[in-house]
């Protein structure tokens, strides 16, 4: 073919190209930037000679899979404890010298003397604490030059009535050890006052030391909630260490400076009355324990097997034992979980009103272990350290949602007015533990759907149906809020870069959100709302949502954040969304406490723990307790 030939050639083909996209406006503007520009589906070549034509390239079909963007949940964490650094003023040795060195005016020497410690001794007194108490430390003593602690060379009765609160710390769901001082004795050879005055300069910054921590773990927690899991979003360094030890330095009274950091609720006291009623006797529990987390699927091999079988030989029904007595025998010291086995476990589960899988996990393990003394213990107090998380005094009027007990109550004047059934986030979907302000009532709410479900779950829908948005009363809107048709939007694109448009489901009776939302801004997109799913809150476990809270009367608890009565609320439904600001706003507290006082009777009501949140709590507990108790044996022994 000649030169005039193939330019020929190409010329017709363009023709043709633009003759199919003035058939479709929709082909059209693909097709045309596919002509112009090259993509996916046309690799067009330039017709100036001398180069040679190469012909084009066969379309690729969009039924080539789409490397789709998912979104992951928040994870739990391996908790890190705060590291203990040795209080140190070797870098104030300037200011400490500064007066010798450079001006011979007495007046400006720094009399560490006057309170009975002299630099020698302050400088290689060896005292560990978390940095930010340590920093106070050296900042109070650096500065103060006075004591809080000693008096003379003596203990003063204001430490030692301190330390005698250190050790009552059990009662307030805490561990003395962490608040370990020794105490100097009153009697001490008065020909050795330098021995004397490194052991008063040790334990006056160990219970300066020790009386920060105790402020910091009434006041914060003694577990940073945030490094539990990405699902915790609660205040933080809320006590500031170099306040309190001010506070320290001039009260008259500091056992109940102390004492004011704790928790100031009803809650907390009958916490801690039933945390002293239980008592610390363990005698008659159960010596077999299964280890917290445990899950032994058919076919595993795993130790605890031995203490299952133990725990069901001491407490299963008497005809369950008598038809399983040869199995429970082979296996005493089995840990393989095999089929004959498996077999017996059904019948077990059955026996208990559970589901039979065979999977010896939570439930099962619950049905034969009960509630001991020490696993009540256990819940109340990591129920206590949550309350520490928490504002110290919730307000006379709020909402609080406990989420392992799968209900929400409304307080005004400290009194329950409401309480109800709730539905919350699955185990993979979990509700996130925080607090906030409730500011809006929606009446026939929009649902915008959240990106994690848009893309997790329904992108598959939408790339193999465009028309699947349409036909399921969704609409689609860009980044400035504008509705835009489903099939303007390149899918695959959203897909794989995870944004550029944004999904809602209309106003309706199918809506998700059912015919209200209750609104407390926040970054998790969590609130309150009605369902159509009315059918979940007949079930025991309710932990079945993608994470916000649905109400069995959401009604009732949207006339009570407004402060109207239910029939008032009658002129806000219809067809058109519309929302009421809470004139008189006020606190929820979206939390998750596996032990909890009852509202009426003060009697604690224990629930399982659904999101694993106690094991992690266990976990953080041990690994602070470590942390702490280990440098405190350290230093005992230098």
């Amino acid at each position: 073919m000649n030169s005039y030939s193939k330019k020929h050639a190409i010329f017709v083909a363009a023709m043709l190209s633009a003759t199919a996209i003035s058939m479709s406006p929709a082909l059209a503007a693909d097709n045309l930037m596919d002509f112009l520009f090259g993509s996916r589906r046309v690799q067009a070549q330039p017709v100036y000679p001398p180069r040679p034509v190469v012909p084009a390239q066969p379309s690729v079909s969009r039924s080539v899979p789409v490397k789709r963007v998912t979104v992951t949940a928040p994870k739990n964490y391996d908790y890190k404890p705060d590291a203990l650094v040795r209080i140190d003023f070797s870098k104030i040795d300037p200011q400490l010298t500064a007066s010798a060195n450079h001006n011979s005016d007495s007046a400006t020497q720094i009399p560490l003397e006057q309170f009975g410690l002299k630099i020698e001794q302050i400088k290689e007194a060896h005292v560990l604490a978390e940095k930010d108490i340590a920093d106070a430390v050296v900042s109070y003593y650096s500065t103060k030059q006075q004591p809080i602690w000693t008096s003379s060379y003596d203990v003063s009765a204001k430490a030692k009535a301190v330390a005698a609160l250190f050790n009552a710390a059990g009662e307030e769901g805490l561990d003395p050890k962490d608040y370990a001082v020794k105490l100097p004795s009153d009697e001490y050879d008065r020909a050795d006052i330098p021995a004397r005055l490194k052991e008063l300069a040790d334990f006056e910054l160990t219970m300066s030391a020790r009386a920060l921590r105790y402020a910091m773990d009434q006041g914060d927690g003694r577990i940073n909630p945030n490094r539990l899991s990405g699902f915790h979003d609660l205040a933080v360094d809320r006590v500031k260490p170099r306040a309190v030890i001010e506070q320290l330095s001039s009260s008259n009274d500091a056992v109940a400076l102390l004492k004011g950091f704790e928790p100031q609720s009803k809650w907390y006291a009958e916490l801690k009355q039933n945390l002293h009623e239980l008592g610390g006797d363990v005698g008659s529990e159960p010596t077999v324990r299964v280890a917290t987390g445990t899950m032994i699927r058919p076919g595993e091999d795993n130790p605890e097997l031995r203490n299952v079988v133990a725990l069901i030989k001491a407490k299963a029904p008497k005809d369950f034992l008598a038809k399983h007595e040869a199995v429970m025998q082979a296996h005493e010291n089995a840990t393989v979980y095999d089929q004959s086995l498996v077999e017996a476990i059904k019948d077990f589960q059955t026996s208990q009103g559970k589901k039979p899988d065979g999977v010896i996990g939570r439930g099962t393990i619950s049905s034969l272990q009960g509630d001991t003394n020490s696993s009540k213990r256990d819940r109340i107090l990591y129920s206590m350290e949550r309350l520490r998380w928490l504002p110290h005094d919730f307000g006379k009027r709020y909402v609080f949602i406990n989420q392992p007990a799968f209900r929400a109550q409304y307080f005004d004047d400290s009194t329950e007015k409401l309480a109800m059934n709730i539905v919350v986030g699955s185990p993979t979907n979990q509700t996130y533990f925080f607090n906030d302000t409730i500011e809006t009532v929606v009446f026939n709410p929009s649902w915008g759907v959240p990106r994690s479900i848009i893309l997790n779950e329904m992108m598959p829908k939408i790339l193999a149906n465009p028309s699947y948005l349409e036909n399921s009363g969704y609409e689609v809107y860009d980044k400035s809020g504008r509705v835009i048709p489903s099939s303007s939007v390149d899918w695959s694109q959203v897909a794989s870069s995870g944004g550029g448009v944004g999904i809602r489901q209309k106003p309706s009776l199918d809506n998700a959100l059912g015919e209200l939302k209750i609104l407390f801004p926040n970054s998790h997109d969590i609130y309150m709302h009605d369902t159509p799913a009315k059918s979940y809150f007949k079930k025991d476990m309710r932990a079945l949502s993608h994470g916000c809270i649905r109400l069995e009367r959401p009604r009732d608890m949207a006339a009570a954040v407004l402060g109207v009565p239910v029939e008032e609320l009658n002129q806000y439904f219809g067809k058109n969304e519309k929302s009421v600001r809470v004139k008189d706003q006020l606190p929820v507290y979206v939390s998750y406490f596996t032990a909890w006082p009852d509202a009426k009777t003060g009697a604690i009501q224990y629930f399982d723990d659904v999101y694993q949140r106690d094991l992690y709590m266990e976990k953080a507990i041990v690994k602070t307790t470590a942390v702490r108790q280990a440098v405190t044996n350290q230093t005992a022994q230098l």
